[in-house]
């Protein structure tokens, strides 16, 4: 195992000399020749780290991503737990003003039906023609009209109001049920996030010293990229863009003909971690050096600086929750803030951040998540 630290020296010591070989190369030809068959090379040592990685050390870095998901999902129930509180509260709130309201209205509907019931067999008719002169019977009759429309809003309004309760009632009862799986959600989650740290700590306590030094450069990486995605999502909404993306294809992000991708969304093996994990977007190869990177639609520049992994990294707002993100650039052509046009140019393509050649990460994220670019680009 001590190969494997040596080889991560080799590569940091690989990574930071790049900068001091583009300076001493005689023409821009041979400088990027040089660069190249340097990564290379690191590319090559990079793939004999993960054959090298133990079981125990993937082990881990497997229990650490499922203690991570588990943590995010028991953050996401406390929130819809909290949520539901307050709806089950304001439903409560409504539920007893209504009953309240309906309790009055029905105590008034009992008095006038006693009152009724004391008039005896006296009838509207009668009161009508009681009336002494024609001024009386038009007060009469208009006073008769009054009481009945006053009964039937009365009426009215104690159905609708016992329809309010009822409903009330059963949709308090759909959420209490819901907050009730939901608590039974999160404690079961709780139970095995405490086993998978458990079970971690314990992992931990066997690796040798060259697998925990190798432990704690792929906790820092994992730990950096954790903080370079707060950062995204901050920048993500940071800057609202006054259209809003409607669908359709956007454009090849790359404005070169004979680029393809050459590493595809989902699950696959890290080139720099040397675990499995997902690929939050696709590579677009073949361009080389300085290809220029156009926007896929129209938006507003959210981000555009150098972004740990991602090295030279560009984010473009582009409404209805739909951005783009452009990592790895050599040169970056924009600016935070700037309204940008489909098919602008952006940036150059480049292999700065945790890169090992000259592509395009291309990502497409909804509401600040990933999806698979591909179908907003066919």
């Amino acid at each position: 195992m001590k190969k494997i630290i040596s080889i991560f020296m080799i590569i940091v010591l690989i990574t930071c000399s790049y900068s001091f070989l583009v300076t001493r190369a005689a023409t821009l030809g041979e400088q990027r020749d040089e660069i190249q068959e340097k990564k290379d090379e690191a590319q090559e040592k990079l793939e004999y780290v993960q054959e090298e990685l133990s079981a125990t050390v993937v082990k881990i870095q497997e229990l650490d991503d499922k203690i991570k998901e588990s943590e995010k999902d028991i953050e996401n129930l406390e929130n819809e737990l909290s949520n539901l509180q307050v709806q089950i509260d304001e439903i409560t709130q409504k539920l007893e003003k209504t009953q309240l309201s309906y309790d009055e209205n029905e105590d008034l509907l009992k008095r006038r039906i006693v009152i009724m019931y004391e008039i005896g067999e006296t009838t509207y008719l009668d009161i009508l023609l009681k009336s002494s002169n024609i001024i009386e019977f038009i007060s009469n009759y208009y006073f008769i009209q009054e009481i009945i429309r006053s009964d039937s809003e009365l009426l009215k309004q104690i159905e609708i109001e016992k329809n309010e309760i009822e409903k009330a009632k059963k949709e308090l009862d759909e959420q209490k049920a819901d907050l009730k799986v939901k608590k039974a959600k999160k404690e079961q989650l709780a139970i095995i996030n405490q086993n998978n740290k458990t079970l971690k700590e314990q992992a931990l306590a066997n690796l040798s010293q060259e697998e925990a030094d190798l432990q704690l450069k792929i906790q820092e990486y994992k730990e950096e990229e954790a903080r370079i995605e707060a950062l995204i999502q901050i920048a993500t909404g940071e800057y609202e863009y006054s259209g809003d993306f409607t669908g359709g294809v956007m454009a090849w992000p790359i404005a070169k003909s004979g680029t393809y991708i050459t590493s595809d969304y989902g699950i696959r093996e890290h080139p720099i971690q040397g675990v499995i994990k997902k690929h939050t977007g696709i590579d677009i190869g073949n361009a080389g050096f300085g290809a220029p990177v156009i926007a896929a639609t129209d938006g507003v520049v959210t981000m555009a600086g150098y972004y740990g992994g991602y090295g030279n990294c560009v984010i473009i707002n582009h409404g209805n929750g739909i951005s783009t993100l452009y990592g790895h650039g050599q040169t970056i052509l924009t600016e935070v803030g700037k309204q940008v046009k489909k098919g602008d140019l952006i940036m150059e393509v480049g292999s700065t951040g945790n890169s090992t050649g000259p592509h395009l990460h291309f990502e497409v994220r909804i509401n600040g998540s990933c999806v698979d670019p591909k179908p907003y680009l066919k």
